[in-house]
This record gives C-alpha cells, structure tokens and sequence, in this order.
C-alpha cells in the first residue's frame, strides 16, 4: 500500500510541476495578447478611417463621373450590382 501511495505521491508532484509551467506560459501568453490589443486597435482604426476615406472619394469621383456622362448624354450606371 505504501508504494502505491509513494507512486501516487511522485505522479502528483510530476504534475504540479507541469502545471506551474503551464500557468507561467498562459501568463507570458496574457502579457503578449495585452500588449497587442493596443496596437491592433489602433490599426482597426487606422483601417476605418482608410476606408471612409477612400469611400468619400469613391462618392466624389462618382457624382462627377456621372455629370460628365448626363452633359455628354451616356446613360448613368448605378453603383449597386445587380
């Protein structure tokens, strides 16, 4: 009975061991996930304000495109797909 417990013992030890590296890898991991967070939400915004950008711009060029094609009487297209 003594040597089971002893193996029981040591196998228990053996995993607490692997658990304390487990837990200072997921707290290594949670430092790296927090200090990225900054940055990928300041490319999220960087993003969104690139694209309201470039769809201001698609609106402008638009409308003149299609005042252009109203003076010289082509048809106007429209920018839903169908």
């Amino acid at each position: 009975m003594n040597e089971k417990l002893d193996v029981i013992g040591k196998d228990l030890s053996e995993v607490k061991e692997d658990l304390v590296g487990i837990k200072e890898t997921q707290e290594d991991h949670t430092r790296r996930l927090e200090a990225l967070a900054g940055d990928t939400e300041q490319l999220l915004m960087d993003v969104r304000g690139i694209r309201d950008k470039e769809g201001m711009a698609h609106s402008r060029n638009k409308k003149e495109i299609d005042e252009i094609k109203k003076h010289i009487g082509l048809p106007l297209m429209s920018d839903i797909p169908e």
